[in-house]
């Protein structure tokens, strides 16, 4: 056990035990001093679990979170995509949705570890919806068309 970790396992004990005067304090009608305690708790508790510096060795870590990140990026482009392909919705969406939506996703994925092969997918799944959209408001404005 390094002394780093002994010294946050102490300022842990030590804001879980301050934590419980605090509430003692607060039980008893002593706002004031429970309020002391309780910030005393925070400082504790705050450094017990402040973040770790990087270390150079732990590049293993770094491509886990990336990875994350990419598939965390691509689900979210997909929930978007199915959101508008008329999956429990009444009324279809409209080209300019489709458009504001197709920008806030590319937004998105600008920042995130996503390939350029898979970023070409999910814009050809967006024009598919935005064709599709095309011909239903062009099948609509036919039908409106006949009937007249």
């Amino acid at each position: 056990m390094t002394i780093d970790r002994l010294l946050r396992w102490m300022l842990f004990c030590a804001g879980i035990i301050t934590a419980i005067f605090a509430g003692y304090m607060f039980n008893t009608g002593k706002n004031d001093l429970g309020a002391a305690w309780l910030a005393v708790t925070v400082g504790f508790l705050c450094f017990a679990t402040r973040v770790k510096s990087e270390k150079s060795g732990s590049s293993s870590s770094g491509d886990d979170d990336s990875k994350d990140l990419h598939d965390l990026a691509v689900l979210i482009a997909d929930v978007a995509v199915m959101s508008l392909k008329n999956i429990g919705r009444t009324i279809p969406p409209g080209t300019k949705e489709i458009d504001e939506l197709e920008g806030k996703v590319n937004s998105f994925l600008d920042v995130m570890p996503v390939s350029q092969s898979e970023r070409e997918e999910i814009a050809e799944e967006f024009d598919r919806l935005r064709n599709r959209t095309r011909r239903n408001e062009g099948g609509r404005a036919l039908m409106r068309s006949a009937r007249l």
